[in-house]
């Protein structure tokens, strides 16, 4: 019997690129550009540039899951 289910195991380190947050939290690039406003940059997110400076243009955005998770936990509930 096979089965279907794959298993993810998350990276070893904790900054991630936008790939793995909208595979693993089910976002879209729409939601975390919406997230990043209310997130702390260099906290929640970073912007890391191929010349080391943060540029606006070229700049990967990488993620904090541990700092993501402690937003996620805190975000107030309404029932």
């Amino acid at each position: 019997m096979s089965s279907d289910i794959s298993l993810v195991t998350p990276p070893p380190n904790k900054w991630v690129g936008s790939n793995y947050i909208v595979f693993m939290f089910g976002l879209t690039e729409d939601n975390l550009a919406n997230y990043r406003r209310n997130w702390m940059q260099g906290k929640h997110y970073r912007k890391i540039g191929p010349s080391g400076q943060p540029s606006l243009k070229k700049a990967k955005i990488l993620y904090n899951i541990p700092e993501i998770n402690k937003w996620i936990e805190s975000y107030p509930q309404h029932f």
